[in-house]
Parts: structure tokens; sequence; C-alpha cells
């Protein structure tokens, strides 16, 4: 019995192991995992549907095979998390599907993002990828310009759409991005005027300059797109030089419309135009420049609501100096010499001139920083009066002078610093810093190598000792060199102080051409570290994006 029940037993394990043998001879190998037909299978399972689609979006392009599954079921049932799948895919068999979505209405408008962002994802894989995608653009642009209240949720929609044009990148986009950035903050919300902005300074097409110098003044939700408009302008280069000079002339119609519309502060045409003018280093622009000049300023007084204007001619100033042209510099020593003009013209033309490099401004810098800026006391009880405005010209003019003249100026500006009380603290130290910087000048001359050791140096706040003049008037010095001192100022692209890296970011706009291809990677690689940061980082990115193209404006 006990061999017989041995054998009994035995027999339903030999049975099961049978069993189990002849399953895996009909199934063949457990399912892969990477298979897309693994999870194809799966889908219409409702409790296996959800893992299939997230590991089918896992896959991406590998799971191309199950498009055609995916593109049926979304068909049939319109189900957001399928669609995403698909744009996770990249398939250019995809671009149709994603284009019928693209008509939408506040409800479906999350349908339509999803597509909206497939299209990008497509274009942005290859350049395959991209020309697929184009035959989407009509659609792109129809939900880009779709009317919409301007608290609506499928305004989210309009962006995205948009993005996935400047991803897509086809020229038929935009006359209709053009269209989108002049409507009214009043008519739509602003942040699709801002997006538009930056889609447009990325195709820096010709087409855009009218809307572009439009949007220099657009506001809306408290903000503006001055910088985007302002890049897209610089990157156009020449073809927008017509158009800013036009408009600085106070004869953009548009422009002069909605300037009476919303009250534009007194001067600020003229300002930004030339500020642009400037970025762009036109010497074509040099006349009409001189010519603002001969007029008067109109940002020194209030306006007609008794708001403060800011002053054009200071920014015309400047914008001569960043061009270089000498022809300016007669009328720029002019405006420097004479004590008659306002202070801010004064200080203007004396960055201006440093920006040239142009020697003969140093015996008018030197005599202004002579200048008394303290009214003696009435009474001995009394302090003396500082004089606001003098002191800052001072200040100015002792700060450009050390930033341009090549030699050691101790023995012209020791003497003056003496003469200033201990408590003008501010005033005293414009000059020992302006001491420190022309000693850097006079020991290095023209030694690349010198002034690559000060700009090496820490920042004031890492070595708690006045480094950074001396690191700026380096940067300035690099910028009259040449192309030889590229190198040393590439290193520096990131430097800490803010001041220093505003004076090399300068001296590359000057040195380098868009052929220094390590040049712009290296500042690529810097503005990427910064965009992430606080709002400081961010300027400096947004600052070093114009320079970028400045460089590359330069052969």
């Amino acid at each position: 019995m006990l061999r017989r029940s041995r054998t009994l037993w035995a027999q339903p394990v030999a049975l099961g192991f049978a069993l189990t043998l002849s399953t895996f001879t009909l199934t063949g190998c457990p399912e892969d995992p990477d298979d897309p037909k693994s999870w194809v299978s799966k889908l219409d399972n409702p409790r296996e549907q959800k893992e299939a689609l997230r590991q089918l979006a896992r896959l991406k392009e590998k799971g191309e095979p199950a498009y055609e599954a995916l593109a049926a079921k979304f068909k049939k049932t319109p189900d957001p998390e399928v669609l995403r799948t698909i744009s996770k895919i990249r398939t250019d068999k995809a671009v149709e599907l994603f284009a019928e979505q693209l008509d939408y209405s506040d409800e479906t408008y999350d349908m339509a993002i999803v597509a909206a962002n497939g299209l990008q994802d497509i274009a942005e894989r290859d350049d395959k990828g991209r020309e697929a995608a184009k035959k989407a653009v009509p659609a792109l642009k129809k939900a880009a310009s779709k009317k919409l209240s301007i608290r609506s949720r499928a305004n989210v929609a309009r962006i995205e759409s948009i993005k996935a044009l400047a991803a897509v990148k086809d020229p038929s986009a935009v006359e209709t991005l053009n269209e989108i950035l002049e409507t009214s903050a009043d008519d739509q919300d602003f942040f699709i005027n801002k997006t538009t902005a930056k889609v447009l300074a990325d195709f820096a097409d010709p087409r855009s300059v009218k809307s572009l110098v439009r949007g220099l003044w657009m506001t809306g939700r408290g903000n503006d797109m001055f910088q985007e408009c302002r890049l897209g302008l610089v990157r156009i280069g020449e073809p927008a030089v017509e158009k800013l000079i036009e408009t600085m002339q106070r004869k953009n119609t548009d422009v002069e419309a909605d300037a009476k519309k919303y009250k534009f502060v007194t001067g600020i045409v003229v300002q930004k135009t030339a500020i642009i003018l400037g970025d762009i280093r036109s010497k074509k622009a040099v006349p009409a420049l001189l010519a603002e000049l001969a007029k008067k300023d109109d940002g020194l007084t209030n306006g007609p609501d008794g708001m403060p204007g800011v002053s054009g001619h200071q920014a015309v100033l400047q914008a001569l100096g960043q061009i270089g042209d000498q022809s300016a510099t007669k009328a720029m020593l002019g405006v420097l010499s004479d004590g008659k003009r306002d202070p801010k013209h004064r200080a203007a033309a004396a960055e201006g001139l440093n920006m040239m490099g142009d020697m003969s401004a140093l015996p008018v810098l030197f005599q202004i920083a002579k200048t008394p800026f303290l009214t003696p006391a009435k009474n001995k009880d009394e302090m003396p009066e500082l004089d606001t405005n003098k002191a800052t010209l001072v200040a100015y003019a002792v700060t450009q002078a050390s930033r341009l003249t090549d030699k050691d100026e101790s023995a012209i500006l020791e003497p003056i610093y003496k003469t200033i009380p201990a408590d003008i603290v501010d005033i005293k130290k414009y000059f020992e810093t302006a001491i420190a910087r022309t000693k850097v000048a006079s020991e290095c001359k023209k030694d690349i190598a010198c002034y690559d050791k000060y700009l090496g140096m820490p920042p004031d706040a890492d070595a708690k000792v006045e480094n950074s003049p001396k690191a700026e008037r380096a940067a300035f010095s690099l910028s009259r060199l040449g192309h030889d001192a590229v190198p040393v100022l590439k290193k520096y692209v990131g430097h800490k102080d803010t001041a220093v890296r505003s004076a090399i970011m300068f001296a590359l706009t000057r040195t380098a051409t868009k052929a220094d291809a390590d040049v712009l990677k290296a500042i690529a690689e810097q503005i990427e570290k910064d965009r992430t940061r606080d709002k400081q980082g961010q300027a400096l990115a947004e600052e070093a994006r114009v320079h970028v193209a400045i460089i590359n404006n330069r052969s």
C-alpha cells in the first residue's frame, strides 16, 4: 500500500510538469516589456489600459508600431491620456491626427494643448519631423489666432500653438504671429503677446520689424515685452534700422497713435529706439542720432499728466558710443564740455566717449572731476550743502576717465580726493576705485596676460578686497586690443561681479565675431545657468542674449 500510495502521488506531479511544458511550448517566451506589441493587446482591458499607456509612453519612438492601435482607440473614444501617449511616440504618422484636435472650444481645449505639444515634439525631434509637422501649420495658425475671452482657460491652447509654430519654423507663420503680437492687451491675454514676441525673436524675420517696434511699448498684466522685442530687432539687425529711425523721429503712425492713447512717458519713444540703434551698431543711424541731439530733450521735463519724463538724449549719446563712429566725437565732446547742458547728458557723453575709446575726452573729464559740488555753509554750525547733480557728474567723469586712460593718473586724482570731506563717503569711494583702475592700465599697457591676471582675481564679495574695479578696467582695456583678446575674455563670461561681467560682454561685442563659435557656446552655456536663477540671473541671461545677437551681426 505504501508503494502504491507513492506511485499515485507521483502521477499528478508528473502530469503538472507535463502541462507546464505544454503551456511553455504553446506560448513561447514571456512577453517582452520593450516590445510595443506586448502592450497593444492590453489597451482594451480596463484593468491594464493605464499601465499599457504608461509603458508605451516610456518606449517613446520605439513605441511607433503601436500607433495605429492607439489612434483607432482615440478616434473611437477621445481620451487625453491616449493622445498624450501618442505624442510621446513622436511619430510623423500622428501629424494629421494632432492637426484635427486644434479645432477646439472652451470645452475641448485640453485636447488642443496635447496636440500642439505633440506637434512641437515631432518638430524638435529632427529635420524630418520638422518637415512632417509643417502639414499642421495651417491648423496651428488658426488655433493660435483664435479669439477668446481674456480670462478663458483655453488661452493656454493658443500659447502652446504659438510655441509649436516656433518649433516648426515655417516662414508662412510670421504674418499670423505679427498680427497676434500687435493685438492690444485690451483684447487678449498679454501673456500671448509676450510669448509671441519671444517666438518672433527666434524667427528674426525682417517682416516682423513693424510689429516688434510697436511692441516695444506694449504692456499688460503689469508687465512689458521690451526685452523680447529688443532681442528680435537686434537679431534682425540692419533691416530694422530704417523703421527705428522713423519711430525715433516720431513719424511712426502706429506708435504715435499708441503714445496718445496710452499716454506714454515723455521721452520714452526716443529713449527705447536709441537703445536698440546702439545695440545694432549701425553707422547708418549716426546722422539721425546726431540730429536728435540738436532737438529739445522733452524727457527732461514732466509730461502733460505731471509725471516725470525720461531723457532721450541720454540714450542717444550712449548709442553713439556703442556704434563708435568717429564722426560723432565732436558733437559728444561738445555736450561733455558744455556746462549748461543737463548733467545727465554730460554723464552720458562721458560714458559714450569711453565706449569709443576716445582719449581726446580725458582733459575735459579731468576738468569736470575738479568741479566743486559742495555749497559752503551759511553759518559755522551748519554743514556744507551737497549739490547732488554736480556730485553725480563728478563721479561719472572720474569713473569714465579711469576706464579710458592708459596711464597712472594718481598725480591728478589724489589731490582732488584729499579735498573731499571724509563724510562724503560715496564720492571718495569713486576716486579710490578710479585711482585703482588707472594703476592697472599703467601696469598692463597692452599686455593681455596681465589683464588676464586681474580678471582672474576673486570678486570683492569673495576676496573682501577691491578687485572688481581692477577687473572691470581690464575688460575695458581688452575691448581695445582686438581679436587677440577674445580667448581671455571668453574665460570670464560668467564672472560673479555683474559690473565686471557687463564690461566683459561689452568687450566681446567689440572683439568677437560670429565666427567665434567657442565664444558663442560659452555664453550660451552661461545663459542656461543664469536663466534658472533669481531675477538678477534672469536679467543677466536676457542681456547676454542681446550680446550674442550683436556678436552674430559682426563678421
